[in-house]
């Protein structure tokens, strides 16, 4: 059975007391009281009330209150040096666009403003004052692990579709089911995402990718999945016919996507890192498949489905540069091997030791497990260099172009003399010291390359 002992911190709680004592019903509400049943501690405290929202901005007078949400009722109160959301009661007209309503009433009865909600364990409220308020067994279906919707499914999605991705993060962050009803509502529903925004859609995708149990997430409602990304749908029962590989296409995915680290772009990497392969699919004359050329299409086909959901040009280039180079080997020869780590710098050599792990894990076979021994070796090389090299990047030569400029070098020779100096440095045949550098640049202006 779960506690009902929630701790409120301070600023929340202030937030009530002061709406309470000007005779105004107040309750801490939605993810704050789910996540504190569960046992986690929330990011976010957000308040209901029978105030309206003028009413929430006289008892705050004095305070910092921004009313970037009014026209649905919300006032953003700061105390404590942290931000409250503050919502009025409300009922909602009828949602003409799937996105939004056709109008908003403030009420003063909390179970109007509990009925509109989304799904039952997010439509608890509690107050120290009253208690928890939990109309629709929330409690119970955490209890069960399950993701229900409040009242009529088709209804909550039909009001905004975007509830249907976001009941599929819950379970990626939750590990909970989904109730049958629910989830057979969600995909008869599920083209009613392409109403949404693809920033909203980018929000949920983002958080559902790095939740715990984002394999749970992604097999359990694909067609879902598959509304926000069609390109995966040509993945899902795709046979690779691959000695190492033992799940479709899709599955792979959505396995290496759980088997890496829940950094963000190791995990939209990961969804991304064979979405052409049945693009590239080629089947010899022993029944093997191969699929040659995929990583680089794959690459092409992440940015595009990146640039459409809006995502930030910075993550963009970093998944597109781990799918690009998921499956490229490394050099063998010691120099281009260093050489390969300085052109891509540390981080990503790290993160693509990551991302060849995941993969690797992904493939679940016996010829995968024997290289994975190879990948090790590689990691061991990549942070040995790492450890050992004095100048892995050129930017730590103990020279830099003023250097090459004095001795009389211009234009692309300056990067070209450091780039030598640098190869020279990387090879052993010079040391990272600078009046052995500047003796080489010396040496190189008298023969003037």
């Amino acid at each position: 059975m779960l506690k009902f002992n929630i701790s409120i911190p301070d600023g929340a709680l202030l937030v009530l007391t002061r709406l309470e004592e000007k005779g105004h019903e107040a309750y801490v509400v939605g993810g704050c009281v789910r996540d504190s049943l569960m046992g986690k501690t929330p990011e976010d405290w957000d308040v209901t009330t029978s105030a309206s929202p003028q009413e929430i901005i006289d008892v705050f007078k004095g305070e910092q209150v921004i009313l970037t949400g009014l026209k649905h009722g919300t006032v953003t109160v700061r105390l404590k040096s942290k931000n409250y959301e503050i919502t009025s009661f409300r009922s909602e007209g009828e949602y003409l666009d799937s996105r939004h309503p056709s109008s908003v009433s403030f009420v003063k009865d909390i179970k109007e403003d509990l009925k509109r909600r989304d799904f039952t364990i997010n439509a608890m409220a509690y107050s120290p004052k009253r208690g928890l308020i939990d109309l629709y067994e929330g409690v119970l279906d955490i209890e069960r692990g399950i993701i229900r919707a409040v009242g009529c499914a088709k209804e909550r999605f039909e009001e905004d579709a975007l509830r249907i991705l976001r009941g599929v993060r819950f379970v990626s962050v939750t590990g909970f089911e989904i109730e049958e009803n629910t989830l057979k509502a969600m995909n008869e529903r599920a083209t009613f995402l392409k109403k949404i925004s693809a920033e909203r859609v980018f929000v949920e995708l983002d958080k559902l990718l790095v939740g715990e149990f984002v394999f749970k997430a992604l097999t359990i409602a694909p067609q879902v999945i598959f509304e926000v990304i069609p390109e995966l749908k040509k993945c899902y029962n795709f046979n690779q016919h691959s000695k190492w590989h033992s799940l479709d296409v899709y599955n792979h995915i959505a396995r290496a996507v759980s088997s890496i680290k829940p950094k963000q772009e190791l995990r939209w990497c990961m969804l991304f890192h064979d979405v052409a392969k049945p693009d590239k699919f080629f089947l010899d004359e022993n029944g093997e498949g191969h699929f040659y050329g995929h990583a680089d299409l794959s690459e092409k086909v992440a940015y595009g489905i990146l640039k459409r959901l809006k995502a930030s040009n910075k993550l963009i280039e970093n998944v597109c540069f781990l799918v690009k180079n998921h499956d490229k080997p490394f050099p063998q020869n010691d120099l281009k091997f260093k050489l390969r780590l300085a052109e891509i710098g540390e981080k990503n050599a790290l993160d693509l030791v990551d991302v060849k792990y995941a993969d690797n894990m992904a493939q679940g076979t016996i010829k995968s497990s024997e290289e994975r021994q190879n990948i090790a070796k590689l990691e061991s090389k990549i942070k040995e260099v790492i450890k050992t090299c004095d100048c892995i990047n050129i930017k730590q030569l103990k020279v830099d172009g003023n250097d090459v400029v004095a001795y009389g070098f211009k234009g692309r020779q300056v990067g070209d003399v450091l780039q030598k100096l640098f190869v020279d440095v990387l090879a052993g045949n010079i040391k990272n010291e600078r009046e052995k550098l500047l003796k080489s640049i010396e040496k190189r202006a008298k023969t003037r390359l």
